[in-house]
């Protein structure tokens, strides 16, 4: 299958892709293997970079290859990440995970700790279910 991804490309790492998706108008994220704590805060703030140059209402995390987030790295997440997200314009963030596994346990989570915060997040098996939630966000909002 060939698939084409258009848009700015911010992060190619081993672990991690970070680019704008000019088709579908959201910034996306694919982690590919388990990234340390400094390069996934590294990663995420190249994301914040994505979200402020496109004003970016939405966000897409393929998150179905994370097996574990640590609690201080989804403290800062919280605390740090979130934060400078909303103020670049971020509204919605959709996480795509696998089934069953202590990786979406972690990303259900982070993803509850976004929705205290006012910035609507929800979980997904799938990528089209994903797009469409955000695409909803972005043309009502």
């Amino acid at each position: 299958m060939n698939i084409t991804l258009t848009g700015d490309l911010y992060v190619d790492e081993p672990y991690v892709s970070i680019r704008w998706d000019s088709l579908h108008h959201h910034v996306y994220t694919e982690w590919k293997a388990f990234a340390n704590s400094a390069e996934l805060r590294a990663c995420l703030l190249k994301g914040i970079r994505a979200i402020s140059e496109h004003r970016a209402s939405a966000y897409v995390s393929d998150a179905r290859k994370i097996r574990v987030i640590v609690h201080d790295d989804q403290k800062w997440i919280k605390e740090s990440w979130m934060p400078l997200a909303v103020g670049a314009g971020l509204k919605r963030i959709a996480f795509v995970t696998a089934p069953t596994g202590l990786g979406r346990l972690n990303i259900d989570d982070v993803a509850g700790s976004f929705n205290e915060s006012g910035l609507q997040s929800r979980t997904f098996d799938s990528m089209e279910a994903a797009r469409n939630w955000v695409s909803e966000g972005s043309a009502s909002g």
